[in-house]
């Protein structure tokens, strides 16, 4: 594991830090790069408990559940929006629907006037019929005159002396002249038989042709009825399954909500897990009150040493504890943070002041997750291991310092 001199103090510097010691106003011309960050650990339907972001180190587990549940929660936008273009294609044929529905109800009343123009077509025929049978009546009628006159014409043309037989000259004319009228009523007769026997043609016609024309109107409004309705149908068809997607849909996205909310617990107990894996161990403190500040292998300890990345001797500050990247780092004693940010060799550095005064410092690490003046308890977690600054793999630098000068951590860490 590599090892750094925390600021990078040269050789045979010893007392103070190249910074100005805590307190000194330009100690906190940098802002902090980072605040103290949370997350949800989980999002429940009842109830979420938010864990500090450094707080828990992320494992494959939690990695995988986060990305499982990530993953529900993007199939479920995506069924979502599939459900939005679903539903709105379904209100486009449910109007499209309602569109034939109308056009068959006019059609509907078409008929129904069609139907009402044959019943007015069929009592006009039965008007016309019985005009018919009128006439009809009369043509027997005329006919049977007609032959009536035709008997009594062809009798008279068989006796010719009829008139100088008759005694009474007058009486003579009288028979003559009624047999003129006979046979001028006879062609008036046979003209009335041809004038209604004409007419007689025309009234059956005319009704069976109102009747035939609105019988034919009626049959194409039922036609189209037909088309309406067949169309109809295949709207419908087209309804019933854009309504089982919608439902399929729907299914999905209730459970890819379920997936997300089994994930959501899944994570918080494995967040849990870790959290109890991860907690210091505050019973194993010093004499002095002090914890370790993370839990890891000894490294470099405080005093000269050769540097690992410029090869030359100078004097180490504090003592490195190997760690892994990611890994919480914890205030080891109740303070308030003076400082934390970037600072050259030692990266992202927190230095926390404790009663005494003593302050501790905490190097190289991945982040921060407090700021300036924060108050911070024993335990808590204030970043994360990593290898940010002069430092060759990931590890964290501990000092301490009393009146501005380091002295070896190991005398207030427990053993």
């Amino acid at each position: 594991m590599g090892r750094t001199d925390g600021y990078g103090n040269g050789p045979g510097v010893t007392g103070t830090l190249r910074e100005p010691l805590p307190g000194k106003t330009c100690m906190l011309n940098r802002p902090a790069t980072s605040l103290r960050r949370t997350t949800a650990v989980a999002c429940l339907l009842l109830a979420a408990m938010a864990v500090p972001a450094g707080a828990v180190k992320e494992t494959e587990s939690i990695r995988d559940a986060r990305d499982r549940r990530e993953a529900a929660r993007n199939e479920a936008a995506s069924a979502a929006e599939a459900l939005e273009l679903v539903a709105a294609e379904d209100d486009q044929v449910s109007d499209a629907l309602h569109a034939l529905d109308d056009a068959v109800s006019l059609q509907e009343a078409r008929i129904t006037a069609a139907r009402q123009a044959i019943e007015a077509a069929e009592s006009e025929a039965t008007l016309r019929w019985v005009q018919a049978d009128q006439v009809a009546a009369e043509v027997v009628e005329l006919r049977r005159r007609i032959q009536e006159l035709a008997i009594d014409v062809y009798i008279s043309r068989m006796r010719p002396g009829i008139l100088l037989e008759s005694g009474d000259l007058t009486l003579g004319i009288r028979r003559s002249a009624i047999l003129n009228a006979v046979t001028g009523d006879r062609g008036d007769l046979v003209d009335r038989l041809r004038s209604l026997e004409s007419d007689l043609e025309d009234i059956a016609r005319s009704a069976d042709d109102a009747i035939a024309d609105a019988q034919v109107r009626q049959r194409e409004l039922e036609s189209s009825i037909l088309v309406l309705d067949r169309r109809i149908a295949a709207k419908e068809d087209v309804k019933h399954e854009l309504d089982e997607r919608i439902r399929a849909y729907e299914a999905e996205i209730r459970q890819f909500e379920r997936d997300q909310y089994v994930m959501a617990i899944l994570i918080e107990n494995l967040i849990a897990d870790e959290l109890r894996k991860s907690a210091p161990d505050l019973t194993k403190e010093s004499g002095q009150g002090f914890i370790m500040p993370i839990e890891g292998r000894l490294g470099s300890g405080f005093g000269p040493r050769k540097h690992p990345i410029f090869g030359t001797m100078r004097q180490h500050n504090g003592v490195d504890i190997g760690c892994v990247r990611g890994q919480p780092i914890w205030a080891a004693k109740a303070g308030k943070v003076l400082f934390a940010g970037w600072k050259n060799g030692y990266g992202n550095v927190v230095l926390i002041e404790h009663e005494g005064p003593v302050v501790t410092v905490y190097a190289h690490q991945e982040e921060v997750n407090v700021s300036s003046g924060y108050r911070i308890d024993k335990g808590e977690v204030l970043g994360r291991c990593g290898s940010t600054g002069w430092s060759t793999g990931p590890h964290l630098h501990f000092e301490l310092r009393s009146g501005g000068e380091a002295k070896d951590p190991m005398i207030v860490l427990p053993g």
